[in-house]
């Protein structure tokens, strides 16, 4: 009988809003602390009953190396003091859950908010802005030319090495000369996008303008003689652009000269995978008639 009582004492405790040990947010909902679970302990609830309570109510538990061994020492059943862990566990999820829900839900549009690393066209259209990523295009450095010429004069003549692209346009058509782009780099990671880029700046890229063809667009990236070789795109496609750091892996990019029509793409030689491929982030620039 004196069992009883003391059950029915201690659910009195936890239920009735006027008792002082009741904590609640600002909902008004009822919210368990280290010391609200003390308190059931105290009075002998049995401890699937306070598990189950754990799980069902919301917490604001401690659970640091030391408020875990004073329950211990206050005789807290072990399955009470998982309970509490699994608790303060899943409500840090949830929060980190959310965090990150409220990222996504950032404008996409905005180039001050948060992006999946990579490059990114800026323009704004009947005053709305727009990003448009860039989808890198595999190149196969299989083009080469000038072997003739090289041979006739005994390796004096250069041969050269081309990245080529397939199709004559990129599927990505600009109509401004002075395109803004932003390039966003995983810090942490020091990488661009899911390449096998390492870069660390847009300073790392070039921009070049293709030799387009009727099927395909070609730069030279690199041309030897029997005096030497050279790596890297050559000046005539080279084109000049403004780095402007806005935060941590955060670049704006804008070329320093208007761009004519053609087929351009960001090239980052450094990146390439072993002596055959290489991914460029290409466009093209098309003005209306």
């Amino acid at each position: 009988m004196k069992k009883i009582c003391q059950l029915l004492l201690a659910l009195s405790l936890i239920t009735s809003p006027s008792v002082a040990v009741t904590s609640q947010d600002g909902s008004g909902s009822e919210v368990l602390t280290n010391d609200k679970v003390l308190t059931m302990v105290k009075a002998g609830l049995p401890s699937s009953i306070i598990v189950n309570k754990i799980h069902l109510s919301k917490g604001n538990f401690d659970t640091s190396t030391d408020e875990l061994i004073r329950l211990k020492n206050a005789k807290v059943p072990d399955e009470v003091i998982n309970a509490i862990v699994a608790a303060s566990s899943n409500a840090s999820s949830e929060k980190a859950a959310i965090g990150a829900g409220d990222a996504t839900r950032a404008d996409p549009n905005d180039p001050l908010s948060a992006h999946e690393a990579g490059i990114y066209l800026y323009q704004e259209i009947r005053g709305e802005k727009q990003m448009i990523q860039l989808e890198p295009s595999v190149s196969k450095q299989t083009k080469s030319g000038g072997f003739l010429a090289s041979a006739v004069t005994y390796g004096i003549a250069k041969i050269k090495f081309k990245a080529a692209l397939a199709g004559a346009n990129a599927s990505l058509q600009i109509s401004s000369a002075r395109p803004v782009f932003y390039f966003y780099f995983e810090v942490k990671n020091a990488g661009l996008s899911n390449s096998s880029y390492y870069a660390t700046s847009p300073n790392e890229f070039a921009l070049v303008k293709f030799d387009a063809k009727s099927n395909t667009r070609e730069v030279t990236v690199s041309q030897a003689n029997a005096f030497g070789s050279q790596s890297g795109t050559m000046d005539k496609a080279a084109r000049a652009f403004k780095v402007e750091k806005l935060g941590a892996g955060v670049y704006r990019v804008t070329p320093q000269e208007d761009l004519t029509e053609g087929e351009y793409g960001f090239y980052n030689g450094g990146g390439a995978q072993g002596a055959t491929v290489a991914k460029i982030f290409d466009f093209g620039i098309k003005f209306p008639r």
